[in-house]
């Protein structure tokens, strides 16, 4: 059975859909039985070139077609459906929301990370917008599986567009093996003096936007940090879109000195970062799934999330649940975490074994499940 795979639309930074994109791909493309894969990717991002395995062929299109709104548009109408049809394809998968109106009969499946171009349109330009709710709208009437990373999104656009019963599958994120709880002494050391952290450091990882409501966190942290010194605030991820303000606030409230950004932090480094933390804190507006708080629970870091969205979902009961609009919740939070050494130990017991429960490889099977049901239809 033949599968095309379109990546195209993920990053190369791999944060959010590129950690699925590349984890999906591997983990599908490693043991594929009775599935040929063709996979399409930018050719700039060579972490997706899984052609050396059994049954896998690389499709490469320039990185630069998507710079310019216009010509992946091109590449995804024209392009792909002529592939389709060349290569005879059985079920063409997108990764990423747009899909081939035409396909000549190939069937579609298409992934939904999360619905931000109908509930926060405020945190995405609008050519963006009007794009992706064109494709968004159209998968409920042309896509035969929609894939969902959670029930909360399934749910977001089940109430924002409708969906046909039986037209979707939740298929969540797994956590990689990478992330868990018993890196040795030597290697938290050792990624602390990396960095230049504390001993003791609130951490948060993610891209630096508006949705990720740090300037709260940042609030909540000053009146944590008029009690305590010694602590720090750990900002590790890539720069977004309207990251200034963030940046102002924290001039403003004279925080400079207490909080470190690191920037894009190396993949090597994220897991023994998150194990080295005293509290962890992802308090998102909004998630599709909320891939940070689950690696972090994999980790045993004592977390502490919003409970919006995907994240109480993923967390359950491991994790402490705010209300990320709430300045004071997040700092009564990270009160309650900081001065308890016995919540800290349970926090860190609960996390691995929740995360347990997600694993890339039930994604990949999961995902497989959709493309042979393809075949019997």
């Amino acid at each position: 059975m033949k599968i095309l795979i379109d990546a195209t639309g993920v990053q190369k930074e791999k944060a959010g859909v590129g950690v699925y994109a590349k984890n999906l791909l591997d983990h599908l493309t490693c043991n594929a039985g009775d599935l040929e894969f063709f996979i399409l990717a930018q050719d700039d991002d060579r972490e997706l070139d899984f052609g050396g395995r059994p049954q896998i062929t690389m499709l490469w299109v320039p990185a630069r077609f998507f710079r310019v709104l216009a010509l992946r548009f091109l590449l995804e109408q024209i392009y792909l459906p002529f592939l389709l049809l060349k290569l005879k394809i059985q079920v063409v998968h997108s990764l990423h929301y747009a899909f081939p109106l035409i396909t000549f009969g190939t069937r579609r499946v298409v992934t939904f990370h999360d619905m931000t171009f109908f509930t926060m349109p405020e945190v995405h330009e609008r050519i963006k917008i009007i794009y992706f709710r064109t494709f968004m709208r159209a998968s409920i009437r042309m896509v035969d599986q929609m894939i969902f990373v959670s029930r909360s999104a399934l749910e977001d656009c089940t109430v924002l567009l409708g969906l046909p019963h039986g037209h979707a599958s939740v298929i969540p994120h797994g956590k990689g093996e990478e992330f868990r709880s018993d890196y040795p002494a030597s290697r938290l050391r050792a990624v602390r003096e990396k960095y230049g952290l504390k001993e003791r450091f609130v951490l948060y990882i993610g891209t630096i936007e508006p949705r990720k409501n740090l300037s709260r966190l940042v609030e909540a942290f000053a009146g944590i940090a008029r009690l305590d010194s010694e602590i720090q605030l750990v900002i590790a991820g890539k720069m977004g879109w309207k990251a200034e303000g963030l940046f102002a606030r924290i001039e403003q409230l004279e925080l400079a000195s207490g909080i470190v950004f690191t920037g894009f932090i190396a993949e090597e480094d994220k897991a023994p970062l998150l194990a080295a933390c005293t509290v962890f804190v992802y308090p998102s507006l909004y998630e599709g799934f909320g891939l940070p708080a689950l690696e972090a629970l994999a980790c045993g870091a004592p977390t502490i999330t919003s409970n919006t969205s995907s994240l109480p979902e993923v967390v359950g009961k491991a994790a402490l649940l705010v209300d990320p609009t709430s300045i004071e919740d997040l700092q009564a939070a990270l009160e309650r975490v900081l001065s308890s050494a016995d919540l800290q130990g349970e926090l860190r017991q609960a996390g691995p074994e929740r995360a347990s429960h997600f694993t890339w490889e039930k994604t990949a099977s999961l995902t497989a499940q959709v493309y042979r049901s393809r075949k019997s239809q």
